[in-house]
Order: structure tokens, then C-alpha cells, then sequence
């Protein structure tokens, strides 16, 4: 038999199949069906992290950010302000 005529019965077979075939009636045990919404929950949870790291990452570019870091006040022990000297 010639490949090309054994490539047509499949595809024949295959046709006559799909049309004959009367409803399925598919089963997904408790297990594969518990892990495959955990891949989803996990695909869309990870999908929203790396949008709004780009989102961020954009806005910095841009400048849109949130604006500078406001200046933190550091104290020594006692509470007094490190950045004045002491009235010694």
C-alpha cells in the first residue's frame, strides 16, 4: 500500500469516527479534578504577580511612581535626633 492511500483510509477512519460517534459521557475523578483547579488558581495567581510587576516596572520608567521615599528620622539610644549635635 502507497503512503498516501494509507494516509486517507486513516483520515477516512478518523472522519467516519468523529461523525458516527453517539455523546460521551466523561467522568473526572475527585483527585484530577481538585488538581486541576489548583493549576488554574495557581496560573491566574502567578498571571496577576507578573502583570503588576510589569505594570510597576512601567510606571517607574515613566515616572508615575509613587514619587520619593519620605526621609526616616533616625534616634541614638537616649532619643535624641542623630543628625544635630549634641548641646554640649
Amino acid at each position: 500500500m502507497k503512503p498516501g492511500n494509507v494516509m486517507a483510509s486513516v483520515m477516512f477512519a478518523i472522519a467516519v469516527n468523529a461523525v458516527l460517534v453517539s455523546s460521551a459521557h466523561a467522568y473526572i475523578d475527585p483527585g484530577t479534578g481538585t488538581m486541576m483547579l489548583q493549576i488554574a488558581g495557581a496560573l491566574i495567581a502567578s498571571a496577576l504577580f507578573y502583570l503588576r510587576s510589569i505594570r510597576l516596572w512601567i510606571a517607574g520608567k515613566l515616572g508615575l511612581g509613587r514619587g520619593p521615599e519620605p526621609a526616616v528620622q533616625r534616634t541614638d539610644r537616649e532619643g535624641s535626633r542623630a543628625d544635630q549635635p549634641d548641646g554640649d
